[in-house]
């Protein structure tokens, strides 16, 4: 007799706006518990994410209650996984244990079920889960079978598999079923379609085992509604699904398999990526995030005397563990600049914590990129900043009392999201604050491109020198030399002095021509910014004949510029930039197209500010700008 076994879950991350949870609930999960609740006795395998229960909680314990009755009656079996989401290879043996607890303990203690079965968020597997399954007491995995990395299927039957002396039961989930929900989510087929083909394949299906999971998010990605959620599951519950214990035949012992590490299922995009930890080596923002963690953990973990400052901080470091921001599903986690945002609130809510701590030396140097070079932390009043060799800039910018990181600049890699940027970024690279570019004076600033190299130099690859010039580490000087180019037919040096007070980050810029020939062209100085907005884009404030001027285009060029002014309306934080020179301003707010749970998106991610003045210098001479950046309260 053929065993079927049927499941929804959703990985909507921590961060999310509140319309993704009000989607998914209105959409699928309420249809669906209510039909299970009244119509049939079927068992329904259910993944939650611990950032949807907790809300659910909150706004809608009815649903709460629901859930928890039909566990009760054994007509839903909840899976546990990682409390906050995280990919859990990310994290040593240790933290894995408390991610699986944190979830199982809370699990049992609203719905009064103990989940012996772990999902993996993002459906990424290792096989160094199964000694961290054997101490939490996990029986087994609820994992596709589909390996998304190789495109191929492995084996379609649950086995018994073993590392190191402990050994775990793996359930493959029908990767058929995935791929049809995946194809529906893409608007590939229709919802007829989808139904169709799925009713199709459960009833030709000749295997003694068929595990059914349905992406939630992936059906609300596709537009499902409430009566084509009833539809969906009418059809999965006439399967007479059983429980997960029951998959096995007592009488029969389990044939051994193994399951390599992988990125499995149909739920996330992969781009070019070889594998999931290819992500740090290709994604430079990616690789300093993850970077900022794993040095926060260290720091952290070597602070051993108040206790209550401890405890808080552990807690800071289960909230920054999250892996959404390494993720691109139906819910784009990725490309949300909100659950980045979140992660990055942690992590500066932990820097001030440590930093204020009389009794420890906080390391202000380390090398959070991995790029063999120390960027240096600096933390104020009000601002907090970390100082990049690369590129002679800032890699963040904090302003405290909002615990908001101006500096979380995204651009992904190709295959996550389009674009339709004049003015984009290389994927993958890291966007700082302030760096240098130079360009012809042929070029007119609305055609600046510094993806292309005949056109434009530009130092935000390149190394400079940087040096610290005080004790308390608010002066840094950052210096480079830019050799003879075919674009400015001379060499020049860069001198940047970096100044952070109170609320203000002033910086000078001094460029000395140091080779034989005239330099003619243009110098830029590129300040990406991501601010906060209520509306779909950024704007900004120019004083214009004793006149304040808003531009809300989301591209523009504005000449005759001194200073302007940009209001962060949901933190409540005005952003003022102050040259003593004019300068022309190039303005564009960055977006990456997807489709998500709610309908295509323009999702923002940062918003490139290009300061511009003509350069003309005869051998030796120079050219000084000063710069001012404040941030303060409204």
């Amino acid at each position: 007799m053929k065993k079927v076994l049927i499941g929804a879950y959703t990985q909507i991350p921590a961060g999310s706006p509140t319309t993704v949870l009000e989607r998914a609930l209105t959409s699928v999960l309420k249809p669906m518990l209510t039909y299970l609740h009244s119509h049939t006795s079927a068992v329904l395998q259910l993944y939650l994410s611990s950032f949807l229960m907790e809300w659910l909680e909150k706004n809608h314990p009815e649903m709460n209650m629901l859930i928890g009755d039909l566990a009760r009656m054994g007509r839903v079996e909840l899976l546990t996984g990682s409390y906050n989401q995280s990919v859990l290879s990310l994290l040593s043996p240790k933290d894995r244990a408390n991610q699986i607890e944190l979830n199982t303990t809370w699990i049992r203690k609203r719905y009064g079920q103990r989940s012996k079965t772990l999902w993996c968020y993002a459906q990424y597997f290792n096989p160094i889960y199964i000694n961290t399954l054997a101490l939490c007491c996990i029986d087994r995995v609820l994992i596709s079978s589909h390996d998304a990395i190789r495109n191929e299927d492995y084996l379609e039957q649950p086995f018994q598999m073993q590392e190191l002396g402990k050994s775990v039961q793996i359930v493959p989930t029908d990767s058929a079923v995935g791929s049809l929900v995946r194809q529906f989510a893409h608007s590939e087929i229709t919802f007829p379609q989808f139904m169709h083909k799925l009713k199709a394949l459960m009833h030709s299906c000749t295997s003694s085992f068929c595990a059914a999971m349905v992406n939630i998010d992936q059906l609300c990605q596709g537009g499902i509604t409430e009566e084509e959620t009833v539809e969906l599951f009418t059809l999965l519950c006439s399967l007479n699904p059983s429980s997960i214990e029951d998959t096995n035949d007592p009488n029969e012992p389990l044939k051994r398999g193994y399951l390599p590490a992988g990125w499995y299922g149909h739920d996330c995009q992969v781009g070019n990526l070889a594998f999931f930890n290819d992500l740090f080596v290709k994604d430079e923002s990616l690789t300093y995030l993850y970077g900022r963690f794993t040095s926060m953990l260290d720091s952290a973990r070597n602070y051993k005397k108040d206790k209550d400052i401890r405890k808080r901080l552990e807690l800071l470091l289960q909230k920054i563990s999250q892996g959404g921001p390494y993720v691109c599903d139906a819910n784009a986690s990725m490309l949300r600049s909100s659950v980045r945002k979140l992660v990055w609130r942690y992590i500066n809510e932990a820097d001030s914590v440590l930093f204020a701590v009389p009794d420890y030396t906080y390391p202000v140097s380390t090398d959070y990129d991995a790029d063999d070079l120390d960027e240096y932390l600096t933390i104020g009043k009000n601002i907090s900043s970390v100082v990049d060799a690369k590129g002679g800039s800032l890699s963040e910018l904090t302003y405290l009392p909002s615990l908001y990181n101006y500096g979380d600049t995204f651009a992904p890699l190709s295959g996550f999201g389009t674009s339709q940027s004049l003015h984009p970024p290389v994927p993958g690279t890291k966007q700082r604050i302030f760096t240098d570019v130079f360009f012809p004076c042929s070029v007119p600033v609305s055609e600046y491109d510094k993806r292309d190299t005949n056109t434009t130099v530009d130092m935000g690859r390149t190394t400079y020198d940087l040096s610290v010039l005080d004790r308390r580490n608010t002066e840094y000087l950052v210096q480079a030399h830019c050799e003879e180019s075919p674009l400015l037919h001379s060499s020049i040096s860069i001198a940047k002095h970096f100044k952070f007070r109170q609320n203000t980050v002033l910086l000078e810029v001094t460029l000395t021509n140091t080779g034989d020939e005239d330099i003619d062209c243009m110098y830029g100085c590129e300040m990406p910014l991501s601010v906060d907005s209520k509306k779909q884009t950024t704007s900004f404030s120019v004083m214009e004949d004793r006149k304040l001027i808003a531009y809300e285009e989301p591209e523009i060029v504005v000449d005759q510029v001194k200073s302007f002014k940009i209001f962060d309306e949901p933190n409540n934080t005005m952003l003022s930039l102050l040259a003593d020179s004019r300068f022309t301003l190039l303005k564009e707010d960055y977006t990456i197209e997807y489709k998500t749970t709610l309908a295509e998106e323009q999702l923002y991610q940062h918003t490139l500010y290009l300061l511009v003045w003509p350069l003309s210098l005869a051998p030796g001479e120079e050219q000084k700008h000063t710069l001012g950046l404040r941030l303060e309260r409204k």
